[in-house]
């Protein structure tokens, strides 16, 4: 399988402290890849770094087989990565539809394929998923549910037609039916052919759903593998779905 993402011995320190020792992980096209683990692992930090949004002190990271390690958060945006980061972080004096309309800014065509989306079509689709969204559309964003927020989160990181959209968190917070219906989504976006990495406390619906998975432990990969095996694996079992 082709590699869309790849990092190899990357390194992120805040400070003084060292938050990602020497992770290497590949993204296949096409794949959705987890990354498990406890709080503190390493985890969002690795993401932010695959974004732009903080800069490793070492290690490489290849999109397409172009680095992009040290590149601006917007021209990161421009090559097909989409960031949903925890949190969500909308434009709270906005309506939902201004929201999607701000997914759009980095959109760039050229270079993403015959198949890709327009912006236009792209609302179609998210509004499709996520028909509360539509019926909302010219509401205030503060006014929505926090599982409504979550929904246009994910659907205003999808209006650039992003080649990989990493996801951070995206159940936190939310009730499980609306938890269920958010994986159901993701599984969606990925038949699509948008490739998927998530970050996720929620191991046993995260490997339900995805290809690979890592587990961080201070920073560091400590067990990795095909996701159907890992939901096998005794030490993660242990560690991480309760038993």
């Amino acid at each position: 399988m082709e590699n869309l993402l790849q990092i190899k011995d990357l390194f992120v320190s805040y400070g003084g402290v060292q938050a990602v020792k020497g992770i290497s992980l590949n993204v296949g096209k096409g794949q959705i890849v987890a990354i498990l683990g406890a709080n503190g692992a390493g985890k969002t930090t690795t993401l932010r770094a695959i974004s732009g949004i903080v800069k490793p002190t070492s290690g490489s990271i290849s999109f397409e087989g172009k680095n992009i390690k040290g590149k601006s958060i917007y021209s990161i945006a421009r090559m097909g990565i989409s960031h949903c980061p925890e949190g969500r972080h909308l434009l709270l004096g906005m309506t939902v539809e201004e929201n999607l309309i701000a997914g759009t800014y980095s959109f760039v065509k050229k270079n993403r394929g015959p198949q890709v989306k327009t912006p236009k079509e792209n609302a179609q689709f998210v509004y499709d998923m996520f028909p509360v969204l539509k019926e909302r559309r010219k509401q205030q964003v503060h006014l929505l549910s926090g599982g409504e927020q979550q929904m246009l989160a994910i659907a205003r990181s999808l209006m650039s037609s992003p080649k990989l959209l990493i996801l951070d968190e995206p159940s936190l917070g939310l009730a499980p039916l609306i938890v269920k219906n958010i994986f159901m989504c993701i599984k969606e976006i990925s038949s699509q052919g948008t490739t998927v990495l998530i970050v996720e406390q929620n191991a046993l619906q995260t490997l339900k759903i995805a290809d690979y998975a890592l587990v961080l432990e201070l920073g560091k990969v400590n067990v990795e593998g095909q996701a159907k095996e890992l939901m096998n694996d005794q030490r993660l079992i242990e560690a991480y779905l309760g038993s």
